[in-house]
């Protein structure tokens, strides 16, 4: 009797192992800022998009929404069109309060985009019909380039939607690129950054400036002005990947509201708004991990 006990306790504990995968690293490979990641998508298949991100889970995957094994690491995800006016999109179930608990943020992705225009990684939720609660997206494109863009909506504020932004020629061209978005409560800078330098505009000295530093409202009559701070972004229900949630979801038809048209791979989300040295060293980091799959 107490062999059979013992079998099955074992039994169980190998089933709790194999549930739990100690042998999987949450990060990635990846240590740098790993003490405030949230949610880390490798996307390199449906069954293998998430690896940490409590209570998220994959949706449905849509249209000419598919995954690729000639990601920047292993497999991405991919608009198997090439398009961005065609349909394709990955969905995420997240927990309603997954941006309410980011007062600061950091989002790292690697994007391979020959179109200029398509949302990246957007989230529904807020009261704006267009653009929802948190959106990282690319606008437009001319000679001088496309437009990285990021949006926010604070809540609580005079001052609640803000755009950050950078046009560069580095941008669209169809090769492996690693953008960030941050924002930090303690200086109020949302900041852009590709391939891990800061990008933006420059002073009259030619030094970079953060991309859009974060009021809470106008100035008073004395011209003080309060920054932005801690956020208080929106409940959500749901993220997509390659899409604009808005118009997933039916809040708004704008056409302008596209798809992105290349892949999308190994996305980081990180309670923290992480500082210029620590953007840079991720990208290396992340350039190393991917050098050691080849």
């Amino acid at each position: 009797m107490k062999k059979l006990l013992f079998l099955a306790a074992f039994a169980a504990l190998a089933v709790v192992s194999c549930k739990e995968n100690p042998t999987v690293d949450p990060t990635g490979g990846v240590a740098v800022g790993a003490e405030n990641l949230v949610a880390y998508f490798p996307l390199d298949s449906q069954d293998a998009a998430i690896t940490k991100g409590e209570g998220i889970t994959v949706a449905e995957l849509g249209g000419s929404g598919a995954f690729s094994e000639a990601g920047a690491r292993g497999g991405c995800y991919v608009n198997t069109s090439a398009n961005h006016e065609t349909r394709a999109y990955l969905k995420l179930n997240v927990p309603t309060d997954f941006l309410k608990k980011l007062g600061s943020f950091t989002f790292g992705a690697w994007i391979n985009a020959p179109s200029n225009r398509g949302g990246i990684i957007t989230f529904d939720g807020g009261t704006d019909p267009n653009w929802g609660a948190w959106d990282l997206f690319l606008d437009g494109g001319d000679d001088a380039g496309t437009t990285l863009k990021g949006y926010l909506f604070n809540n609580g504020t005079e001052w609640g939607g803000f755009y950050p932004n950078y046009k560069g020629p580095e941008v669209a061209q169809n090769k492996w690129i690693y953008v960030t978005y941050t924002y930090e409560e303690d200086s109020s800078y949302a900041n852009l950054y590709v391939n891990g330098t800061l990008v933006g505009p420059v002073d009259e000295k030619g030094n970079i400036l953060g991309t859009n530093l974060c009021w809470a409202g106008p100035a008073d009559d004395k011209g003080n002005q309060d920054k932005l701070g801690k956020l208080n972004l929106s409940d959500v229900s749901c993220m997509y990947i390659g899409a604009f949630a808005s118009r997933e979801t039916g809040k708004s038809s704008e056409t302008w509201l596209s798809y992105f048209g290349g892949k999308i791979d190994e996305i980081r989300i990180f309670n923290k708004g992480l500082k210029a040295d620590d953007v840079k060293a991720l990208f290396q980091a992340e350039v190393r991990a991917a050098e050691n799959l080849d």
